[in-house]
């Protein structure tokens, strides 16, 4: 079987088909080199609580019925129609690759950064290492959004700075914020 996506839906369908099905083999493509997808790169850090499914996945990751490929992005590295005759199913258990634009003037303005983008930046994903926030610029941030992920970065604009350094926030961020 494969798995396309490495977060908490393709490592759960991962654990479920090779529980459920003893000599199931499952393999597993990112385009990131690194697993857990959300987990690792979406979580506040100041929640780790939440992160120790990586516990579950390592478990899963560390069977020899089980493969990471990583790093290959579907679709231009490899085509899907080379992966089709080489498995009985496929999973497609991925997320948002990119932004959802609220198409309302000057959301496109330098400053205004999307929460994928920003908590990307402060958890570390590869592609938004160089955003560079300016947090500098005045006393206040703007949050649209009343979810979680907007609450998770009101929480980490407003938590003390020596509380998120013991967190696994990158060293980058620590220095910004």
């Amino acid at each position: 079987m494969a798995v396309i996506g490495s977060g908490p839906a393709g490592f759960y369908t991962a654990y479920r088909v090779m529980s459920k099905i003893p000599d199931a083999v499952v393999d597993m493509y990112e385009h990131l080199p690194v697993p857990y997808g959300l987990v690792r790169f979406g979580v506040a850090p100041d929640h780790p609580e939440v992160k120790n499914v990586q516990d579950k996945f390592d478990e899963v990751a560390s069977s020899p019925r089980f493969n990471f490929i990583g790093n290959i992005a579907l679709g231009s590295d490899l085509q899907l129609t080379s992966l089709t005759p080489h498995y009985d199913a496929m999973v497609f258990a991925y997320g948002a690759s990119q932004d959802r634009t609220l198409n309302i003037p000057g959301e496109d303005l330098k400053g205004i950064y999307s929460a994928r983008a920003f908590v990307g930046w402060y958890n570390g994903l590869p592609e938004y290492a160089d955003l560079g926030p300016k947090l500098d610029a005045g006393e206040e941030a703007i949050i649209i959004g009343q979810g979680n992920v907007a609450l998770d970065v009101a929480r980490t604009l407003l938590t003390d700075i020596d509380a998120l350094r013991k967190t696994d926030m990158t060293d980058y961020a620590l220095e910004t914020l």
